[in-house]
């Protein structure tokens, strides 16, 4: 359930981009020193892409692992990191690396599938539980069901 949570993975926090890109900044501490502080706060600002959280429209066939190409407008702006059927949602989730200015919640994007292109749009919010009203224990029992 870590893409329904939209709890980023491996595919989308690894050491080929920045803490900025990867939208984790809220975990870092500015206040404390550390070795590349001044290149990670000076990326903060103006990243060249972003790590955002998508759903793709399911053909009920393939939903894809990742490295897959983002499309707005017929023009590439990103790629996928990591990419799942949410058994609890019945959507396609995924986080992609993507331009900035295409990042914007309900964006509609394309993502190129097994050749073909497939409508996909910027979420905003989680696919599942949105508000987190759900305890761990009832999520568990959830996916477990």
């Amino acid at each position: 359930m870590r893409m329904e949570k939209a709890f980023k993975g491996a595919g989308a926090l690894t050491n080929e981009v920045t803490l900025p890109e990867a939208d984790v900044m809220r975990f870092v501490r500015t206040a404390k020193d550390y070795q590349g502080k001044e290149q990670t706060l000076a990326g903060a600002d103006d990243p060249p892409w972003v790590c955002a959280y998508l759903e793709i429209e399911p053909d009920g066939i393939e939903d894809r692992h990742g490295g897959e190409a983002v499309l707005l407008d017929g023009a590439v702006v990103g790629s996928t990191a990591s990419v799942v059927y949410g058994h609890t949602v019945g959507k396609i989730l995924a986080f992609a690396h993507i331009k900035p200015h295409a990042t914007t919640p309900g964006t509609v994007l394309e993502v190129i599938v097994a050749g073909r292109p497939r409508a996909a749009s910027v979420l905003d919010e989680p696919a599942y539980d949105p508000q987190s009203v759900l305890s761990r224990m009832e999520l568990n029992m959830e996916a477990t069901q």
